[in-house]
């Protein structure tokens, strides 16, 4: 079978069951870490960044897929195999969200139930304690997302002097409203999920001072660890380019901060002797069907190693 097929290839495939009796046979080279962010309703609409933001059908499919024919893992299990060397099913993997969309409580928190499915939800504290839209999510309604894209490029006082005027207040029903503090709490108190630092404000820490990065990086997990009364052991960095958007120092910051490790989004599987404060993960985005899921865990990636 040729790896490489094209939508309709693929979803045939899937139909037929192929990936069904294929995949038990399959052993990934290490845990597949996948990324997602939010969740929505309805079809597109052409907001900003939609594409960050999974169906809920589709999510749905790929949760069947995951329980079906993989191995679902926690925190628990990723952090015993980085730290002491825990074996890991075959098939592992461990779904993540980043930002801390208010969607992961309303839309995916119940299919994750379902399918008995642990997650990691990694936050930002400050437009979770604001009530406010992400920077990004309110610079791109106002100035699209070119402006985002070049505010992500400029030195931290430049992101801060150009985003203050963006901290806007947002509904509670609003498709892109972050977590409130008690919807927070809630998650964190669901069996298998757990909820992981990601800066207070979303910054791109490499154009920051050590100051500033230490200052984002250890106030997004006080914040989260008052509200949930949990530890908040895992980070991942804002955008997540290994050294475009995070560095070596960075690294170093959340690890004196009190982390266990900490996420990329490099797109690669979990080497069992890489650095648990660069753990690669597989974003996640809405054109990617359940026959797309399903042929990546059987071919694609596994030339990623």
């Amino acid at each position: 079978m040729h790896p490489h097929l094209g939508g309709v290839g693929k979803a045939v495939l899937h139909a037929s069951g192929f990936y069904a009796r294929r995949l038990p046979s399959v052993h990934f080279p290490g845990p597949a870490v996948l990324c997602y962010h939010g969740l929505r309703a309805g079809a597109a609409v052409g907001r900003p960044f939609e594409p960050l933001h999974v169906p809920v059908a589709t999510f749905e499919q790929h949760c069947r897929l995951i329980r079906e024919s993989c191995d679902p893992i926690g925190a628990d299990d990723l952090l015993a195999a980085l730290s002491l060397g825990a074996p890991l099913p075959p098939r592992a993997v461990l779904v993540t969200f980043d930002d801390g969309y208010r969607s992961v409580l309303t839309l995916a928190k119940p299919i994750l139930e379902r399918y008995r499915i642990p997650a990691v939800v990694f936050a930002c504290s400050a437009p979770i304690e604001r009530g406010s839209l992400f920077w990004y999510d309110a610079v791109a309604r106002a100035r699209g997302e070119g402006e985002v894209q070049r505010l992500k490029s400029v030195p931290f006082d430049d992101w801060r002097t150009s985003t203050e005027p963006f901290d806007v207040r947002v509904a509670a029903d609003d498709a892109y409203a972050p977590l409130s503090v008690e919807d927070l709490r809630s998650l964190a108190a669901t069996p298998g999920i757990e909820i992981g630092g990601h800066t207070a404000e979303h910054p791109i820490l490499a154009r920051a001072s050590g100051d500033e990065q230490t200052r984002q990086v250890f106030d997004d997990k006080r914040a989260l660890e008052s509200w949930t009364d949990r530890p908040v052991r895992l980070f991942s960095y804002p955008n997540g380019r290994p050294q475009i958007d995070y560095t070596a120092a960075t690294s170093a910051i959340v690890r004196r901060c009190g982390y266990e490790a900490a996420f990329t989004t490099e797109s690669a599987y979990v080497s069992a002797s890489g650095d648990r404060y660069e753990v690669p993960r597989f974003m996640m985005l809405d054109s990617i069907s359940a026959a797309a899921l399903a042929h990546r865990f059987t071919f694609g990636w596994l030339r990623k190693r």
